[in-house]
């Protein structure tokens, strides 16, 4: 009798443990700001988005911090390289070369001023391009820096990119603006320096993207600087959240190298 007590006792215990593990598997959680679920690294795509902060000829002449950039970006399967002004348009071809196994994808030069920016593409070379979509010039001239829009083919898997580095005083209109175009259809990640955040964006009183999924919270900091700001910012649709495996920031950067933090998600 003692002995099928305990054996039943066993067995008992056996599936109170199993239905917690199966808990935690299966559900969703936070740990220190990163989403965890059905994490898989060996199926995980990695998308990351950098402002370089003036990217051009005299950074792209300093060879080792052209070093400290390759290292970051071999990190990643798709990288949006945001700031880069160089009217020669070689900056960006040297920091390409230096990527072995990437293809690279430029936007055109835009801006209302004589200051105007490029986005950069860098992807892995097992990735297709479905399309590559410039909105500059806009008819409209709604963006100070109008986006471009990139549908990848990750193994049959088809994933729409926006990517747009926002005037900072001018963050509720073009985000507007962006909502606008941004359907939310399929697969979707808005990404960018929106500067969205501190004096230039109160996430929680607007409503862009009121029926998405802010991945980078308002308190987080993505500025190498003084600023506390969350300026860069990962935003995706409902029918994509279910595959983010994490987030990050990289705070491993310095002023010299960048004002801005890398921020990067992972999907499955």
């Amino acid at each position: 009798m003692k002995k099928r007590n305990a054996k039943n006792l066993a067995i008992i215990i056996l599936l109170i443990f199993g239905a917690v593990d199966f808990y935690f598997r299966d559900s969703e959680y936070s740990i220190t700001g990163n989403i965890v679920k059905n994490f898989d690294s060996e199926n995980g795509i990695r998308i990351a988005n950098w402002n370089l902060q003036i990217f051009g000829i005299s950074k792209a002449s300093d060879e080792e911090l052209m070093e400290f950039y390759k290292e970051r970006i071999n990190d990643y399967d798709i990288i949006f390289i945001q700031e880069i002004r160089d009217e020669s348009g070689t900056a960006f071809e040297k920091l390409c070369s230096l990527l072995k196994e990437y293809g690279c994808l430029i936007s055109s030069r835009a801006g209302r001023t004589s200051s105007k920016e490029q986005y950069g593409v860098i992807f892995n070379d097992s990735i297709k391009i479905n399309y590559f979509k410039d909105y500059n010039p806009d008819k409209q001239n709604r963006w100070e820096r109008p986006p471009i829009e990139v549908n990848f083919n990750l193994n049959g898997f088809n994933l729409t990119v926006f990517n747009i580095h926002v005037k900072p005083d001018d963050v509720q209109k073009e985000l507007d603006y962006l909502d606008d175009i941004a359907l939310d259809i399929g697969n979707v990640i808005i990404l960018g320096d929106l500067n969205g955040d501190c004096n230039y964006y109160d996430n929680e009183a607007e409503k862009e993207f009121n029926e998405w999924n802010w991945i980078i919270k308002d308190n987080e900091d993505t500025t190498s600087g003084e600023t506390n700001c969350a300026y860069d910012r990962i935003i995706s649709n409902n029918e994509l959240k279910p595959r983010i495996i994490r987030y990050g920031i990289e705070k491993e950067i310095k002023k010299e190298q960048s004002d801005h933090y890398l921020v990067w998600v992972e999907l499955r």
